[in-house]
């Protein structure tokens, strides 16, 4: 391998490296650039290696192919050590890359390193790397290299964001996009023409655009990135049960919500009611964007009809002030029946998912560019709401009909397994109707045998539920929310999951006689989250928890009080007889954590799926993959010594023995009196550089008589072994001359000097041109 070689392969190196500010764009975390970067350098490590061996781009290729299965599952933990490819890896890369593409699909950014989605990445940043070296490296290809690594760069920049620019991200790949140009390519500017056929296609796609637009691919459809559409575009494809599990271990727990209510109630965001086998979703599952029927929304200066008639409701007035929130769905408890406020008129009810949201409205109808953020920081408004306050024995004799029984107990495949375990737990509590049997369940999920964890895996895979439910037993708010909804759909009654907000803690009681009516509450960032809703006809969805919280936050219906006003924690330390704290000092709860200020959280345009947020897990945080980084650092260094050890014999292969050991003399000469100011000028022979150096004193005649045996090496002359070692004799003699002739430190600073100056050479060729 020639020097020329090395420097293009750091090239490689440096423009995947530049890759990482735009890809620490779309993720939480760092987490990411450990195995992409092993796998940028393993592969460019293995292909190094192949190179120097001598071996071609089908064996480069079967070594990369080889190194992939070996290092990337370890990589990404799809194995704990080396495996060698069988059946069992294949079928677990291929779940892996199928959880991949539906993390990439459901996920919004910022992300956490999802499972899959590292997948993806590192086995992206391993072929772009292989392709990379052999056309830049291999085959000179600057242009096609830099197309390929491009085309990774291109894929986190098209992820619409909102927390911050494109600009500052391109900038790395960018400068080093232009340094390798400037190393590598050979600028000579032709007289500048327009080739036939450019110009030929030019025209025709100019016309086909303008006459028939019907027949290009895409046409009348959404873009699939809003350029142009100014600052504060949101992302598409927003569902309120965002990934929140990117904000899970996040020490900043914020203040988002000012809350005076006239009880403790729940702050609902929007109840999902599909499951897709994946996630809660509003809309039908099969749907790939969220879009609510115009009949099903209502303009909230009116009235607001209720989503489900409820024969027994109570009266909540609540106030909100938001501190640090950007959403289009505005926080209020269920179910409103009037918003007050000077923002009411760009809010709308939707009776489809019970949600009520900022829209541009005009005259009633919604404009055609959808949704977009409207609550944000200073925002005010009053919601006046009807919550439904059934007891257990007037839910005692609901019945639901075959319909309504059909829409809410949809499932994407059938669950016997935990079908199975929901009838147990139903036969164990001697619970008959469907009241009981819900509070059974809940009871079950609270009762003891579940841990509330922040610090577990994804749900992911098919059986992902199965596993939590009937091994695992560890998890969050989302775990328990998904797990039991899908349960009681799977015996037949009618469930979906909900999302929004704990009821936070009190910072002022409530004090008729100093004329303060409501209490105020402090919700954060910490009081994220989701619970289960059951519908009773007649009486409405009725909430139910089955997340047994460490902290005791949330509110729990029992059989005697199905709506109760007192937390969990307050409830235990009422029925314990222990001092109740005062609850205008609150304390940090452990809770899992929702950032609603994350763009994920944010959208201006259509509802799409988005993974069961607390669901999401990031892998590779426990620690670092050790065995993974060995292996491919012994990789690396194994190339870099076949690379020394091959330096000379990969050169001048189409000459003798002898020959090849003069020129690869030559070689050393020559590199060395560019360190010591000197140079080959354009059309100089071998011959004429020795003299003019040995004119100037800066070498001896020894000099001259190596460069005629060179030239006899160049040309075909006849060289043999002695001819070849009295070279190398010379040659060494030589370069201990024009080292001689240098002071050390101008050696030293040549290093830096000479490229320096070759790489402003090419800047000026390059404006020129």
């Amino acid at each position: 391998m020639s020097g020329y070689d090395a420097l293009r392969a750091g090239l490689v190196a440096l423009l995947l490296v530049s890759l990482v500010p735009a890809f620490d764009r779309v993720f939480v975390t760092g987490a990411w650039r450990l195995p992409a970067l092993t796998a940028m350098v393993a592969a460019l490590g293995i292909a190094l290696l192949v190179r120097a061996a001598g071996g071609g781009a089908i064996a480069s290729a079967v070594a990369s192919l080889v190194g992939f299965v070996v290092l990337v599952p370890m990589l990404t933990g799809v194995t704990e050590g080396p495996t060698w490819p069988g059946p069992e890896l294949w079928a677990a890369l291929g779940e892996r890359f199928t959880d991949g593409f539906r993390e990439l699909q459901v996920t919004p950014a910022p992300t956490p390193l999802l499972s899959g989605i590292a997948l993806i990445l590192v086995t992206g940043f391993w072929v772009v790397t292989h392709l990379a070296h052999e056309l830049l490296v291999r085959w000179r290809s600057t242009g096609g290299a830099l197309i390929v690594v491009a085309v990774l760069w291109a894929a986190p920049l098209v992820v619409p964001m909102t927390t911050d620019g494109v600009r500052l991200h391109t900038v790395p790949f960018l400068a080093a996009a232009a340094l390798t140009l400037l190393t590598t390519v050979e600028l000579r500017p032709p007289r500048p023409r327009l080739a036939a056929a450019g110009a030929v296609m030019a025209a025709a796609a100019i016309v086909v655009a303008a006459v028939a637009p019907g027949v290009l691919p895409g046409y009348g459809s959404d873009g699939w990135y809003g350029l142009g559409r100014g600052v504060g575009v949101q992302p598409r494809g927003y569902q309120p049960i965002v990934d929140i599990s990117q904000r899970l271990h996040n020490p900043d727990v914020r203040d988002v919500l000012r809350v005076e209510s006239s009880r403790r109630t729940y702050l609902r965001l929007a109840g999902l009611d599909s499951f897709d086998g994946f996630t809660w979703r509003l809309g039908p599952p099969t749907d790939g964007s969220y879009r609510p029927d115009r009949e099903s929304l209502y303009v909230a200066t009116d009235l607001l009809p209720p989503e489900e008639p409820a024969r027994t409701t109570e009266q909540v007035f609540v106030d909100i002030e938001v501190l640090d929130l950007a959403n289009m769905f505005v926080p209020a408890p269920y179910q409103p029946v009037q918003v007050l406020g000077p923002h009411r008129d760009e809010m709308v009810w939707s009776t489809a998912g019970g949600f009520l949201a900022t829209w541009d409205v005009d005259e009633g109808r919604l404009e055609a560019d959808g949704p977009r953020v409207g609550v944000t920081q200073g925002v005010t408004y009053r919601v006046q709401s009807e919550y439904p306050a059934p007891t257990r024995e007037q839910l005692l004799e609901v019945t639901v009909d075959e319909e309504t029984l059909a829409t809410w107990t949809q499932l994407p495949r059938e669950y016997p397994e935990l079908a199975a375990v929901a009838e147990d737990v139903y036969a164990a509590a001697g619970a008959t109707s469907t009241i009981d049997q819900v509070l059974a369940l809940q009871d079950w999920f609270t009762g003891g045998t579940f841990t509330y964890d922040l610090d577990v895996p994804a749900l992911r895979g098919d059986d992902a539920l199965e596993r939590f439910v009937m091994e695992d037993r560890v998890g969050y708010c989302e775990y328990f929310a998904a797990a039991m909804a899908v349960m009681l759909r799977a015996t037949d009654i009618p469930a979906r999951v909900a999302t929004g907000f704990l009821p936070g803690e009190v910072t002022r009681q409530a004090d008729p006689e100093a004329g303060r009516e409501l209490t105020e509450y402090t919700v954060t960032t910490a009081d994220a989250h989701a619970w289960v809703e059951v519908l009773f006809p007649g009486y409405g969805w009725i909430t139910f928890e089955p997340t047994p919280r460490t902290d005791g936050a949330q509110i729990q219906p029992r059989a005697d009080d199905l709506t109760p006003l007192e937390t969990e924690r307050e409830r235990q330390l009422r029925e314990s007889d222990a001092p109740v704290p005062d609850p205008t000092d609150p304390t940090t709860p452990d809770e899992d954590i929702l950032d609603p200020d994350d763009p994920a959280f944010q959208d201006p345009t259509t509802p799409d799926e988005v993974p069961d947020e607390e669901a999401v897990a990031p892998v590779e945080e426990t620690g670092i993959p050790w065995t993974p980084v060995i292996v491919t650092l012994l990789v690396l260094i194994a190339a870099l010594a076949a690379v020394l050890l091959h330096q000379r014999r990969r050169s001048y292969l189409d000459v003798p023995p002898a020959a090849r050991r003069v020129l690869l003399a030559q070689d050393r000469l020559l590199r060395t009196a560019v360190y010591c100011g000197l140079d080959r000028r354009p059309g100089e022979t071998m011959l004429e550089v020795a003299r003019r150096w040995h004119m100037a004193g800066r070498v001896d005649s020894a000099a001259v008589r190596f460069a005629r045996i060179a030239q006899a090496a160049a040309f075909g002359g006849i060289v043999d072994e002695g001819l070849a070692d009295e070279a190398e004799e010379l040659c060494g003699r030589a370069i201990a001359d024009l080292r001689a002739s240098v002071r050390p430190a101008e050696r030293r600073a040549a290093r830096v000097r000479v490229p320096w100056e070759e790489a402003k050479a090419r800047s000026r060729e390059l404006l020129r041109v």
